[in-house]
């Protein structure tokens, strides 16, 4: 059996190369289609260029493989069939579902590598990318403030800040509304303010104790004044990268901050989710292909390509429909994000099951 796991391999490696190469080739073509205006127009150096689309190769691989597994077991198991190989090695006395083997661990070692290159490779690179259209090829400045951010603390303190400088650690237009410990509200406002972790430093500012009816029972002001962080400083340094340049362990810990102050977190949880069930899409194309590509045995290998494309459009149609439902509450992040992957994956076997069957 190990010499035939070799050669159905063998069959499958040209296939995934040359389907990974085409589709990766097609969708960098893709970006610099929707680039080429801003590339011409604003006479962007072909390195900075260069450098783009090279840091946007990871994220695309993570696309591709799925698409390459597919279109490898089709094209692969499609020769063996009409070439009655996979017949001899049936009546040699090995199971159907055991030629499967070696197809199955291709795919469960691409979801490993795509598993990978989304956590480690893919974040960074894709950052990296999207600075890079956002400084040269859009001439826009990376934001440096994120206005009107509203902080929920404990003992139902509030504190809600106008705008950040992140990289000064500066906070303006400061509110703290403190609504228990004291027989009435408190609010301190100050122009500015520092943080170093556990203390806000406020500067220029004014205290606010309030009476029943809204009546300001006590007023002063300040010049500078110390305050203890009832909160996780972090959320106000909270990364400005998307999820998808953030690797899942980055994006669990901002979701962790997030949830301990009460934000909402529905969407990050869903690309959380996502980031693990993704890169099962190659297991997923596996099952798919292995029923198809050995179904049209004459002639019908382009019947079994059509049906396998068609299916992988449905797969991640599933997946942007299953997201969208997810994101806005309809469906849990967890079942959003894996609710393709058992759908296809289910259907896969299912049919693999019926060919063990006949055959």
């Amino acid at each position: 059996m190990k010499l035939a796991d070799r050669y159905i391999l063998s069959e499958l490696v040209g296939p995934l190369f040359l389907a990974a190469v085409g589709f990766g080739l097609f969708m960098l073509a893709n970006i610099v289609f929707l680039l080429v205006d801003q590339i011409v127009t604003k006479q962007v150096p072909w390195m900075a260029v260069i450098e783009m689309l090279g840091l946007r190769i990871p994220a695309i691989l993570v696309l591709t493989f799925p698409v390459a597994m597919l279109f490898a077991t089709l094209l692969g198991l499609g020769r063996l069939v009409a070439d009655h190989e996979i017949i001899a090695m049936r009546t040699s006395g090995i199971s159907f579902l055991r030629l499967t083997y070696p197809i199955l661990g291709l795919a469960i070692l691409l979801v490993f590598l795509t598993f990978l290159t989304n956590e480690k490779i893919s974040p960074w690179a894709t950052h990296r990318s999207e600075t890079i259209i956002r400084e040269i090829l859009l001439r826009q400045a990376i934001p440096p403030v994120e206005p009107n951010v509203f902080i929920h603390g404990p003992n139902n303190t509030v504190y809600y800040v106008g705008a950040l400088d992140k990289p000064n650690r500066m906070l303006y237009h400061v509110m703290i509304y403190e609504g228990s410990g004291s027989l009435y509200p408190r609010m301190t406002v100050a122009d500015r303010a520092e943080y170093d972790g556990t203390h806000f430093h406020l500067y220029k500012g004014s205290i606010h104790q309030y009476a029943p009816g809204g009546l300001t029972q006590y007023e002063s002001s300040f010049d500078e004044m110390v305050v203890p962080v009832a909160i996780n400083p972090e959320l106000f340094t909270t990364s400005d990268k998307s999820s998808f340049e953030m690797s899942a362990t980055e994006l669990r810990k901002q979701i962790g901050v997030l949830k301990a102050s009460g934000i909402e977190t529905r969407v990050m949880d869903t690309d959380y989710y996502f980031k693990y069930s993704l890169p099962f899409g190659c297991l997923v194309a596996g099952l798919i292909g292995i029923p198809l590509g050995v179904r049209f045995p004459r002639g019908g290998r382009f019947i079994s390509i059509a049906s396998g494309v068609f299916l992988l459009f449905i797969y991640y149609c599933l997946f942007s429909v299953s997201r969208a439902l997810g994101t806005v509450g309809l469906l849990s992040p967890w079942i959003a994000a894996w609710l393709p992957n058992l759908l296809l994956g289910g259907f896969g076997i299912f049919f693999l099951w019926r060919e063990e069957l006949i055959r």
